[in-house]
């Protein structure tokens, strides 16, 4: 049959005028009449015999055809699949101080220049990346950790409101929030109710579920619904709010609020109504979205390790509840600090029942001068985590007992010590049971080893029938001791092995973090492997060369140097080599030869483009970036608002170069 055939035309036809109804319904504007374009039945018609050409013309069926929107297909499993572009966190703002002093902030950072802003509702939902290719919506993504999320690809297509089709046809990257409106959100918790089940808690939660059920036809009963907010490549224009304005043209459904403010007044009007006005909406929302307009600009105030410096969240006023503290429960970390967590009577807080609150430490029990039986009062910071923000000391019994730090650890009963100037309370025996499995947890854990069938429940059985006492004993565990466990049978116990065994070729970033080094997260073992290269070399280092490396400071690099000092924590590296972990080496990145190669570089001031690629550039031509101007130092590259780095070179008669002169230098990589 020809690609001319006059039934592919008429799918072609019938698939855009679908796509069209489905958009005026589902994202148009209140005052927008369906029954203006069609009635429900002339609509099912057209959906009808649609599917019917397609049954019988199946090579004929498009990609993007809205009937995909409802098949039924169960999936057993979401696969991961990583961003190409990291979706990061914002920074939070609780005040409307706290904009003016971001504000201040930006302006500092580009010098003086008073940038455009853009407001955007936060939208309490699930965020998610959607890719396009040549028109066609490929693939859907969750947030997960920011680097990598589940492929959620069929359940997003049963968003009506979701293009599935649009007429650029390059690549084009965009993100948006997934969220449940209220009065569907409504319907469903009565629909359950009637059916026995227990009702979703709020519907940011029914939305995450509903994303993730494995039956799309259940998905698209649901009715989710989703507004897009940026585009992170393929950006046609210069601004934000330009980009948004495509995103519309394009039949994206994008926030009717949006708005483009000229001035920091503008903002925090923005900001001040919304607060008061959040509950006229017909979904929730928990706060407000800034972001500088112009992407050059965004390019020039770049990012910190986590967030945007160009973006942040100011977060509502967070809603307060009062309970009563019944008892404190102590946990021990992997490091041996104590953290007390109070445990409350049952109370509803933002859509959530809370009964535990974390007190962070002994500093902030005190502070608020905290006694069993105290009325307290709770609200979450950010949202988020519960916490005890004051009490009320009038209603105190008068025989009520003061809470007091623990002169031995709650696990193992030795004693404690706080260090002068140090917040926490530790336990100083290393081979307390608490810290013990604190420790091979994080060992097994994803971003660790990612020995995925060792959880919590089998660590403790494990160590409670003396099968290990540290890590590098999971690698000495055999079928014959893990069958007899608990709910673990011979087929899960070689689960469990194979699992193990697989672990002992990592990446040598991944074993760096998985040693649990005080201070040294996961971010700082990548930069560890990449600055030295192999294990032997990190082991080896000095104060000094770790102090030359930029993310390195002092508190840091002690904790490294004292870590690889330890007889015990050595013992355990060369048990776990012995018993067949083998971290690779970094591979030897390909130097290209420039004026940096085997040089010295601080970067300081605020550069046109982010550090990051910088630091990858320099990297590339051999160069090594250390944090601090000293006479050691060959070159310092200066951005604009260069401070107390760049006088302390000039004293030094530094070699001081701008951007332009260094692009000079790396031509060959750029």
């Amino acid at each position: 049959m020809s690609s001319n055939s006059p039934v592919l035309k008429r799918i072609r036809e019938l698939s855009h005028i679908i796509h069209q109804y489905n958009f005026y319904y589902y994202c148009g504007d209140s005052t927008d009449n369906m029954s203006n374009l069609c009635t429900d039945k002339e609509y099912d018609a057209l959906v009808e015999e649609l599917k019917l050409l397609e049954i019988q013309n199946p090579k004929f069926k498009l990609q993007d055809s809205p009937n995909l929107k409802i098949k039924g297909d169960i999936k057993e499993v979401f696969p991961t699949k990583k961003h190409d572009i990291p979706m990061l966190s914002l920074g939070n703002a609780y005040s409307l101080e706290e904009i003016k002093s971001w504000d201040a902030g930006i302006q500092k950072l580009l010098g003086g220049q008073k940038p455009e802003y853009v407001c955007e509702l936060k939208i309490d939902g699930v965020a998610v990346s959607l890719v396009y290719e040549k028109g066609l919506f490929k693939a859907g993504i969750t947030r997960g950790d920011g680097s990598e999320g589940e492929e959620i690809t069929p359940n997003l297509k049963t968003i009506d409101c979701l293009p599935l089709e649009i007429k650029n046809q390059g690549q084009l990257e965009a993100r948006g929030e997934v969220f449940l409106p209220r009065k569907n959100f409504e319907k469903i918790n009565h629909k359950r109710s009637n059916l026995g089940e227990h009702p979703f808690k709020n519907p940011r939660n029914a939305a995450a579920g509903s994303l993730r059920l494995l039956d799309i036809t259940e998905t698209h009963r649901r009715n989710l619904d989703i507004f897009i907010y940026t585009i992170v490549n393929g950006s046609p224009h210069g601004t934000h709010f330009d980009n948004i304005g495509f995103l519309r043209s394009h039949g994206f459904p994008v926030n009717p609020e949006t708005k483009k403010c000229n001035s920091i007044i503008e903002v925090l009007e923005y900001c001040s109504y919304w607060e008061q006005h959040k509950d006229d909406l017909s979904y929730d929302i928990d706060g407000i979205v800034l972001k500088v307009n112009s992407l050059k600009q965004q390019k020039q105030l770049g990012y910190t390790s986590k967030t945007p410096r160009w973006a942040v969240a100011f977060k509502f006023t967070s809603e307060q509840a009062n309970s009563v503290l019944k008892k404190i429960e102590i946990g021990v970390g992997r490091t041996g600090i104590l953290t007390p967590v109070a445990i409350l009577d049952p109370v509803e807080l933002n859509n959530t029942t809370v009964s535990r609150a974390t007190l962070h430490n002994y500093d902030q029990v005190e502070r608020l001068n905290l006694h069993i039986g105290d009325h307290v009062t709770l609200e979450k910071g950010g949202e988020i985590i519960p916490k005890i923000v004051s009490v009320n000391q009038n209603l105190r019994q008068i025989n009520s007992k003061k809470i007091e730090p623990p002169l031995n650890c709650p696990s193992c009963g030795k004693s404690t010590i706080r260090l002068p100037d140090d917040a926490e309370w530790r336990c100083t025996n290393y081979y307390c049971q608490d810290q013990v499995k604190e420790r091979i947890l994080h060992y097994v854990s994803r971003r660790a080893m990612d020995i995925e069938t060792v959880g919590p429940a089998l660590i403790e059985q494990l160590l409670e029938k003396k099968l290990i006492i540290n890590a590098s004993d999971l690698y000495l565990l055999s079928i014959q001791e893990l069958s007899h466990l608990e709910r673990m049978g011979e087929k899960s116990a070689t689960n469990v092995l194979l699992s193990i065994e697989r672990s002992k070729n990592c990446e040598l970033s991944q074993f760096v973090f998985a040693l649990g080094i005080a201070n040294v997260g996961e971010k700082t073992a990548g930069i560890l492997a990449q600055n030295f290269g192999s294990l032997e070399k990190i082991m080896l280092s000095t104060l000094e060369e770790l102090e030359l490396i930029e993310e390195i400071g002092p508190v840091i690099a002690e904790s490294i140097v004292d870590f690889f000092n330890s007889p015990v924590k050595l013992q355990l590296i060369n048990e776990l080599l012995d018993r067949g972990v083998s971290p690779s080496d970094m591979k030897t990145l390909e130097i290209v030869d420039t004026q940096f190669t085997g040089k010295n570089v601080v970067l300081t001031g605020t550069l046109s483009e982010p550090r990051d690629i910088w630091k990858k550039r320099l990297i590339r031509s051999g160069a090594k970036i250390t944090g601090n101007v000293s006479k050691n130092t060959d070159f310092v590259i200066a951005g604009e608002n260069a401070g107390s780095k760049l006088e302390k070179a000039k004293k030094l008669s530094i070699n001081v170069i701008d951007e332009s002169l260094a692009n000079n230098f790396l031509e060959k990589i750029n």
